[in-house]
């Protein structure tokens, strides 16, 4: 069983969810958070309709994308997104090493199941909330100073990012 983007449009209007379907893109577009921290939203549906992508791009508050490539901050960059990404349960925050761009994406395989409204409010609601590190990331990239909570927190960064070397060193 597949799920189209016109099914997920109709589930976001019931929810609320401002967006724009764009059919000849296949795409759903929409934008939100504050004018310090938004993200620009693209919903896809792929592999003929089994797979949900939804990703939220950041924005600077010009509406033009943020672009971390050639950032001096890239390694403080990369141990904070992995620190995030340890930290949260669902979604996954991705940096393309290609165009440098940060989103923060959700993807889930449909299979034989259709999403649900009451699973469409959850990604939604987690993205909204994504938007808030858009703040911290633009920090990061203009001072490389990390937004530390604590000791543990420094310890889990301090630990991610001989992670990170340890893979930059091997190629990755």
């Amino acid at each position: 069983m597949a799920m189209t983007l016109e099914e997920v449009s109709t589930i976001l209007n019931d929810i609320g969810f401002s967006h724009k379907l764009d059919k000849e893109d296949n795409v759903i577009i929409s934008a939100g958070g504050s004018s310090e921290n938004r993200l620009a939203y693209f919903i896809r549906m792929r592999e003929d309709g089994e797979m949900f992508d939804m990703a939220g791009r950041l924005l600077d508050e010009n509406t033009d994308q943020i672009n971390a490539k050639g950032s001096e901050y890239t390694t403080e960059l990369m141990a904070y997104l992995l620190l995030r990404n340890w930290e949260t349960k669902f979604g996954t925050w991705e940096f393309d090493h290609n165009d440098g761009f940060i989103s923060f994406a959700v993807e889930i395989p449909l299979e034989d199941n259709n999403l649900t409204k009451k699973q469409l409010q959850r990604i939604t609601k987690i993205m909204i909330s994504a938007s808030k590190e858009a703040g911290d990331i633009k920090s990061i990239l203009k001072t490389g100073a990390l937004p530390l909570d604590g000791d543990d927190a420094a310890k889990r960064i301090a630990e991610l990012e001989a992670m990170l070397k340890a893979l930059q060193s091997n190629g990755i």
